[in-house]
């Protein structure tokens, strides 16, 4: 066993290679993974927009990818998918899924607008760990920084904190609900106090369509966190005609 090397690590690992020669080899396998995603989430789209697990008997796409692709969970599927549908594939290559992805959320956060063919300038506002914010090209920023930024637009401006199992709850709407819209809508969701009690806001919602909210919201909802207590959340849907 040992001294054994496969043939597939020799394809990729060369006699005398330098350690930026590794470093760039890692990137460009990255790069394919981010374009096998991308695809995958196409993939996804077109099943969902066409409705084939339906027509096939199926609940819809998660029910029938649960059962006939196990391996790849719903929320991977989903992210992919809400990618593939705002960026190219070449973005997606040079910027990675996970990032894009938080980008959005950031963006519905944030409330501002992003460039999807040049998304690299994007300015984002990190928060240090002494709490100083800095502002960096979404290019520069990694994925914990996006996380950061991400957190720090959701603070609620109450004293009394939003509990983080209903802040990762917010992003999991998010994550739900954006892979059903076009490019261009820009649905918002966040969780705010409102007297004591944390309230669910879903808002930029086209009039015309509500009902794909409400598809969303029944189809592709990820479980909630163990955490959250038995008391439900408070809806409130603000829908608008206005698409930025």
């Amino acid at each position: 066993m040992f001294g054994f090397e496969s043939k597939d690590v020799k394809a990729v690992v060369q006699e005398n290679m330098t350690l930026e020669q590794v470093r760039k080899a890692m990137i460009e396998l990255m790069k394919e993974e981010n374009s096998n995603q991308h695809r995958m989430g196409q993939l996804y789209n077109y099943v969902v927009k066409n409705k084939l697990a339906q027509n096939a008997g199926y609940k819809d796409a998660r029910d029938y990818f649960s059962k006939n692709l196990a391996d790849l969970s719903q929320a991977a599927l989903s992210m992919y998918g809400a990618v593939a549908l705002q960026f190219s594939e070449e973005v997606t290559r040079r910027f990675g899924v996970t990032c894009l992805s938080l980008l959005l959320n950031y963006k519905a956060t944030a409330e501002l607008k992003v460039n999807h063919e040049e998304p690299g300038g994007t300015p984002i506002e990190v928060p240090a760990e002494n709490g100083q914010v800095s502002t960096k090209p979404f290019g520069e920023c990694s994925v914990e920084d996006m996380r950061k930024a991400i957190r720090h637009k959701r603070k609620p401006s109450s004293s009394k904190p939003v509990p983080a199992e209903y802040l990762t709850l917010a992003d999991q709407y998010q994550e739900a609900v954006s892979n059903r819209f076009p490019k261009g809508v820009v649905i918002k969701v966040e969780v705010r106090n409102q007297k004591g009690e944390s309230v669910l806001d879903i808002k930029g919602i086209p009039v015309e369509q509500v009902d794909t909210l409400v598809e969303a919201l029944m189809d592709e909802l990820p479980p909630a966190p163990q955490l959250l207590p038995p008391v439900p959340l408070v809806h409130r849907v603000e829908p608008t005609a206005t698409v930025s």
